[in-house]
């Protein structure tokens, strides 16, 4: 039997190290976590307040009567607090306002004193504090700075390094610490580097701006005084997503419930196994997720990922993903609106929509409404003497060469109404049957005044709305002029060309409404998120709510996009994409406002946005040629990189706000231009920022990946020779070879671009 120890403190240390299987891909390097949330106290930062406390008191600075202040985000808080518990001393911590509720709980059920500092000056705002406590009042209180305090670094030193040089018999050839007060991985430097010179001691810091709570940015913020860049073999950075979704995983597929700066910790290590043939890598995990319970990283899934702005509550709603599976659906167009750049940007917007949720693994129905019963349609197809099935097989065949142009691909299809008639018989019978339809004179109408919802998407008084302004309330024989039309009775025209359903109410012909509900309905798919125009917001969008809810169809999110207003500069789709600079820029332009404010349309206007789309695609192009694998990367270019990744995702995710992330990316384009213009655009920088766009344009489409010239390695060898042989002519001035040697390369069937960085080839 092992002795009963004399206090909770004899238990610090001694943690065990696990290994990361699942997470870990690389057969040949084994990873293992050491669980510092296995201290008495839950996290590595009992090592560090026993070690600052017991040096305090052998230097007296800390005697009776005096109390204890600490500057912590709060697991030095927590460490401290049981230590003091165990040692009868008073203790005073300044935390900001933005740590968890969790560790604050902790840390008054210890019996420590809590004085808040402002959240948005984060950690710095409480060392500004803890620091004038101490200097003011030095008779009252001893700060314990584990910032600039030797022990933070000692207590690493004496027990956390022996214990990982114990535990893998010496076998150890990386340790990766993620960096806060840095004494974990300055003490571990010191002591395995006296093991064996070869151990690498790798941090991890997070990016300006992060939000990984007990991290630090060394540039941001204060860098801690023991803090020495040059003992860390390396620094690697992580993404707030990274060390998140690490956090996630740990739990859900290694059973390591661990908090976020073990996620980041995770992710550092992952990079270094990515690059290393072989190795034993020891992270550490400083504690434990339960402490992070109240942040977004644990939320449930209903909680996670964008928000939308919901038409019928009026607040940002999470879309909920059930069975892994979402339908986002968009009614229209008639026959007359194909060319209406109103719909262009409502089908853009609602892309975006469906490539973002793909982007995160879901499965995506992407259904645009056909209304192909339309009576205009009828009229054209009478007018021009085709055939109506003819003329709706046209119509279909435009409606999906419009989304393909519009760059609507992957997860979408239009669903014409004529192809769905049974659903809509169907609904129209189940909607009789259940008193909420009644059939007057060979028409069907659904009876509003049995719904009591109805008017819940305009949250107004339905009695004060005028009567009779969009529809002629003469043609209809209505119980109640509220009340819309399901099936309408067919007139002699129709009759004449057979344009009719026979049923049991006679010969009628589908509202747009009914062929708007069925459309939606057709594949058996929930429409979670539907997307209408201006035009469509009352009667249109209360009536398909009203059908859907008979089958229990409701969608989570009602969005409504707004119309394109000004100078008619967009007559047609062909026009606009000429003007804009083609259909990629005009893809950009339609996204270029918040789809909840009018689009301004003007020559001005399309043309900063066409200048705007050639600066993109020229940084595009530029990235393309340059990337590779040499040089390296400028700390203030990662640093935009991130900035520009977080903006990005952030404006998307709340309610697809991208007219506040454009300038941000306006301006890396022009740093990758200036760059590259100067000769300071490395290859690994330009490789950098490729992914970045790629990933960019995964969501937003507006890209011309077709067009970007040729990469060196790509050029053909009858191509690349005669270039060289140009080049020279060039710097020789003989202008006159160079323009044949050019001509040569057009025969070849390539295309020649003179830039500042070279030649450029492309396809012809």
């Amino acid at each position: 039997m092992s002795p009963t120890p004399p206090n909770v403190l004899s238990l610090i240390g001694k943690t065990p190290l696990v290994p990361v299987h699942r997470l870990n891909p690389y057969p040949s390097v084994c990873i293992e976590a050491k669980l510092e949330k296995l201290n008495p106290g839950g996290s590595v930062k009992d090592r560090v307040a026993l070690a600052m406390v017991e040096a305090a008191e052998r230097s007296g600075q800390l005697t009776p009567g005096k109390t204890l202040i600490e500057a912590t985000s709060g697991n030095t808080g927590i460490g401290l607090a049981m230590v003091c518990a165990v040692k009868g001393y008073t203790l005073r911590l300044l935390m900001p306002e933005s740590a968890s509720e969790e560790r604050r709980r902790i840390l008054r059920a210890y019996g420590a004193q809590i004085q808040l500092t402002p959240g948005h000056l984060g950690t710095d705002g409480a060392i500004e504090e803890a620091y004038r406590m101490a200097r003011e009042e030095p008779e009252f209180y001893v700060l314990m700075d584990q910032f600039n305090n030797p022990a933070s670094i000692a207590a690493h030193y004496e027990t956390t390094a022996p214990e990982i040089w114990e535990q893998t018999a010496g076998e150890v050839t990386h340790v990766v610490v993620a960096l806060g007060t840095s004494g974990t991985a300055m003490g571990l430097s010191q002591r395995l580097k006296e093991y064996n010179p070869a151990v690498e001691v790798v941090g991890v810091e997070p990016y300006a701006g992060h939000k990984i709570q007990g991290l630090k940015n060394m540039q941001e913020s204060y860098p801690p005084g023991i803090y020495e860049r040059n003992q860390l073999d390396r620094i690697v950075r992580v993404d707030d997503e990274q060390a998140f979704g690490l956090c996630r995983a740990l739990a859900q597929k290694e059973g390591i419930f661990a908090g976020l700066s073990s996620g980041a910790a995770l992710a550092g290590a992952l990079t270094l196994a990515a690059e290393i043939p072989s190795g034993r890598i020891v992270i550490i995990f400083p504690d434990g997720g339960e402490r992070y319970l109240s942040t977004p990283v644990f939320d449930p899934p209903a909680k996670q990922g964008m928000r939308l702005l919901d038409l019928q509550s009026g607040e940002k709603r999470h879309i909920f993903v059930q069975k892994n599976a979402l339908g986002v659906f968009t009614p229209g167009p008639g026959p007359e609106e194909l060319e209406q750049p109103e719909l262009w940007r409502r089908l853009v917007w609602a892309d975006i929509l469906v490539r973002y949720l793909r982007h995160k693994d879901f499965e995506v129905h992407g259904v645009v409404g056909l209304a192909d019963w339309d009576e205009h349609l009828s009229h054209l197809a009478e007018q021009q003497g085709c055939n109506l099935q003819e003329m709706r097989g046209a119509m279909l065949d435009r409606a999906e060469a419009l989304l393909r142009r519009l760059g609507l691909e992957t997860g979408w299809h239009c669903q014409a109404a004529s192809q769905c008639r049974e659903t809509q018989l169907a609904l129209c019978r189940e909607l009789v049957r259940k008193g909420l339809g009644y059939e007057k004179l060979r028409s069907v109408y659904y009876d509003v005044g049995r719904d009591t919802d109805y008017g819940v998407l305009r949250r107004t008084d339905l009695a004060k709305l005028s009567l009779g302004k969009t529809v002629d309330l003469d043609r209809y024989a209505k119980d109640n002029p509220r009340d819309f039309t399901l099936l309408k009775r067919t007139n002699l025209a129709d009759l004449k060309r057979g344009d009719f359903w026979k049923t049991e109410w006679g010969n009628v012909r589908p509202s747009w409404y009914l062929q708007m509900a069925a459309a939606a309905l057709a594949e058996g798919i929930a429409m979670d998120v539907v997307l209408a125009g201006r035009a469509h917001h009352f009667p249109h969008m209360e009536n398909l709510r009203a059908l859907w809810a008979v089958r229990n169809a409701l969608p989570q999110v009602w969005l409504m996009t707004q119309a394109v207003e000004g100078e008619a500069i967009v007559p047609d789709i062909e026009t606009a994409s000429e003007r804009l600079g083609g259909m990629h820029a005009l893809r950009l332009w339609l996204l270029s406002g918040g789809y909840r404010k009018p689009l301004h349309s003007s020559e001005d206007n399309a043309t900063m946005w066409r200048r705007n789309w050639e600066r993109l695609q020229e940084s595009v192009a530029t990235l393309h040629v340059a990337r590779g694998e040499g040089g390296q990367v400028d700390p203030g270019f990662e640093q935009t990189l991130y900035d520009v990744k977080t903006m990005f995702w952030d404006q998307l995710e709340d309610d697809l706000d991208l007219q506040h992330f454009w300038p941000v990316l306006w301006s890396l384009c022009r740093t990758i231009l200036k760059k590259a213009s100067q000769g300071r655009l490395a290859p690994v920088e330009a490789a950098r920022g490729w992914k970045l766009v790629t990933d960019l344009d995964t969501i937003l489409g507006v890209v011309d990946w077709h067009t970007l010239p040729l990469r060196q390695d790509q050029w053909p060898e009858g191509v690349r020779d005669r270039i060289a042989l140009r080049e020279q002519a060039r710097r020789d001035r003989d202008f006159a070879r160079a323009d044949l040697l050019r001509q040569e390369i057009v025969a070849k069937g390539y295309r020649l671009e003179d830039t500042p960085q070279g030649p450029r080839v492309f396809p012809a």
